[in-house]
């Protein structure tokens, strides 16, 4: 499943359809229930910086979006079916919360009172149907009400297209990977009659109030504050970011555009985690070293520091359930002294190791610790650097992404930096950045995009890379 910008999403004309509560439904919200669990760290986190954006007027979009297709026209209250029963599946799809100023208060509404009916919007080109979408996904999907989502397709004889988003409060960059496959499973079950066989799952409600309830181990905490401590001093207390000029000298954000580059094909990303384990490290440090080495090779990059997610699903009721169940470490290592891929690589592996090895300590739990020792977040605005890895093979359903033309949308936003996400799927591995929208950010993005690839593809082919440092920018100026 690819990644794209929903602005750049050029959709087929249809009959446009969304699937929207019925009037009961609407009716049960003034007397839905306060339920006890509070927002997770990283819903808080989230909620807060999307109401600080809007204060500012900011340009962002604080939803997630897929879209895919389904053979033939859609029976629309089939559907209407099927999306009531995928809601009623996942507790966090049921609430929304209500700022008080000091608290955000959780609410929810009991499964059962929970239907949708059809609605027709009418048959639009794919310019009105994007639009539509746009405008819908902005302006529907606030973690502050409910619903909090927008469901919909586009009917046509031969195929349809799904389209389905929600406030990122209640999802997160792996959740939405497994909505085509449920749903999916649950409409063909409203008209074929084959079983959905769903896993169970639980509550993101349950994990938050868990998260939020759960006092740091003292060894845990001590580990966590030693690891973050050599990330943030590492860096002259400051957080980490992109090794090559933007062009934003005047320290304002620019509109987000997104930068792809496909990594392997199936072979020869099988032929990079063997030479991986030829180094004694993994897939996915294997990215690492090669984006430090690039990093090196293009700027004299001493050491390589960056944010990656990893998955907190540690009990088998999370596996498939909707909901934010990450968490970011520091990954942090030196280039001194090392000159080979191999080397990068054994460096890479132990700091990632280092990094998982606190994936249970919340950063934002830890960051409310520390205060002003750890100062990640200093603009409420915005959105930290990440390096994303995902590793998507093993999810169901995955084998019909092509056919389906499933795709993960992101809407407009504003940003500083260069986020990037590196999804590994069963044919194809690719690189997505989010850059600037500057001239200089373009071309320098590129080329440390393809720097990075030319190393994978020698580690490939020759086993290993020598790389020499280039002289920094500062040293130069000296």
């Amino acid at each position: 499943m690819r990644m794209n910008a929903l602005r750049e999403y050029e959709p087929a004309a249809g009959r446009l359809v969304e699937w929207r509560p019925t009037e009961s439904t609407m009716d049960s919200i003034g007397a839905a229930r306060e339920h006890p669990a509070p927002p997770s760290s990283f819903q808080e986190n989230h909620i807060r910086r999307s109401l600080a954006n809007d204060a500012a007027g900011a340009v962002h979009s604080p939803w997630l979006s897929t879209v895919f297709d389904l053979p033939g026209r859609i029976d629309a209250d089939a559907m209407a079916v099927a999306w009531q029963q995928w809601v009623r599946r996942h507790g966090t799809l049921l609430t929304w919360f209500e700022d008080t100023g000091d608290e955000l208060r959780r609410y929810a509404l009991d499964a059962d009172d929970v239907e949708f009916a059809p609605v027709e919007i009418g048959d639009r080109d794919g310019a009105q149907i994007r639009d539509h979408l746009l405008h819908r996904f902005d302006g529907a999907t606030s973690a502050l009400r409910w619903p909090p989502f927008v469901l919909g397709a586009v009917l046509r004889e031969e195929s349809s297209t799904v389209f389905f988003a929600v406030d990122h409060a209640h999802t997160d960059g792996y959740s939405i990977f497994l909505v085509f496959d449920e749903l999916r499973r649950l409409y063909e079950q409203q008209v074929g009659g084959e079983p959905a066989a769903l896993p169970e799952v639980g509550d993101h409600a349950v994990f938050a109030a868990r998260e939020r309830g759960r006092a740091l181990e003292p060894e845990a905490q001590a580990a966590a504050v030693r690891t973050w401590s050599d990330f943030w001093l590492s860096g002259g207390e400051r957080p980490p970011s992109f090794p090559l000029p933007l062009g934003l000298d005047d320290g304002e954000p620019r509109g987000k555009l997104l930068m792809e580059r496909e990594l392997f094909d199936a072979d020869q990303a099988n032929a990079f985690g063997k030479r991986c384990r030829e180094h004694r490290g993994g897939f996915a440090a294997g990215i690492f070293a090669a984006l430090a080495i690039a990093a090196s090779e293009l700027a004299g990059a001493e050491s390589f520091r960056t944010l990656t997610p990893v998955q907190t699903r540690d009990e088998r009721q999370w596996a498939a359930a909707q909901g934010w169940f990450i968490n970011l470490v520091p990954l942090h290592f030196s280039l001194t002294g090392l000159g080979t891929f191999g080397e990068v690589l054994t460096a890479a592996e132990e700091a990632f190791t280092r990094a998982r090895a606190i994936a249970d300590v919340p950063v934002v739990k830890l960051v409310e610790l520390l205060g002003s020792q750890l100062r990640l977040q200093e603009d409420a605005r915005t959105v930290l650097p990440i390096v994303s890895f995902i590793d998507l093979r093993r999810i169901r359903g995955g084998e019909l992404w092509e056919q389906a033309d499933a795709q993960v949308l992101s809407g407009p936003g504003e940003g500083f930096d260069v986020p990037m996400w590196v999804n590994r799927l069963r044919g194809l591995t690719y690189l997505k950045a989010s850059y600037p929208d500057t001239a200089v950010a373009a071309d320098n993005v590129a080329r440390y995009l393809d720097r990075t690839m030319a190393v994978l593809h020698r580690v490939i082919a020759d086993g290993d890379h020598e790389f020499r440092s280039a002289v920094p920018a500062a040293a130069l100026a000296e």
